[in-house]
């Protein structure tokens, strides 16, 4: 990747096997390696870290980190973030890939005077964001922002969201998604 200055940006990862089918994962610029096998889709062992999972992994926290540029660029604060990737790997070809990846974005503001940046946020985080500009996986967006209601100031603890549909946002394809105010 080249930068604004023309410089380029290198990653680098290592992997040492340590029998069977896992391995650890790591990097010099990383504190904390991870420990990776295969799937237990394909003979892997159950409740490890295996590619298939990185990679959505790598999606949802390039799409976090990518809109947090943004919130701090356009000037306004959320109180929550979190974002879920659901992939769908099918034989193309005879070899296996990824050829949807949906992606759940749901965003939590303190006000409606936000709602505008936030959804200007969303739309350049899916224009800039670097995991899925790398994907050829069709990506379908699902992004909620919700504006977060103060408690009542009785004994009750519950809070509430405000809903409102605007139009979808897609990256290859059409689909439906929702804003909710």
């Amino acid at each position: 990747m080249t930068t604004r200055t023309g410089k380029q940006i290198v990653f680098t990862t290592d992997l040492n096997w340590i029998g069977g089918d896992m391995g650890i994962v790591s990097s010099q610029s990383i504190k904390q390696s991870i420990h990776v096998t295969t799937a237990p889709e394909f003979g892997g062992e159950e409740g490890e870290w295996s590619p298939e999972y990185l990679f959505l992994s790598s999606l949802t926290s390039c799409f976090m980190s990518t809109y947090m540029v943004f919130v701090k660029k356009l000037k306004f604060e959320i109180s929550h973030f979190e974002c879920t990737a659901t992939g769908q790997a099918e034989v193309v070809d005879g070899k296996y890939k990824f050829t949807y990846v949906h992606l759940y974005p749901k965003i939590l503001i303190a006000c409606e005077s936000e709602m505008e940046q936030a959804q200007l946020a969303l739309e350049k985080t899916q224009k800039y964001c670097l995991i899925s500009n790398s994907m050829n996986a069709v990506i379908i967006y699902h992004p909620e922002v919700m504006i977060a209601r103060p408690a009542p100031e009785s004994t009750e603890t519950s809070g509430g969201t405000l809903h409102k549909s605007l139009p979808g946002m897609s990256k290859q394809a059409d689909k439906k998604s929702k804003l909710i105010l």
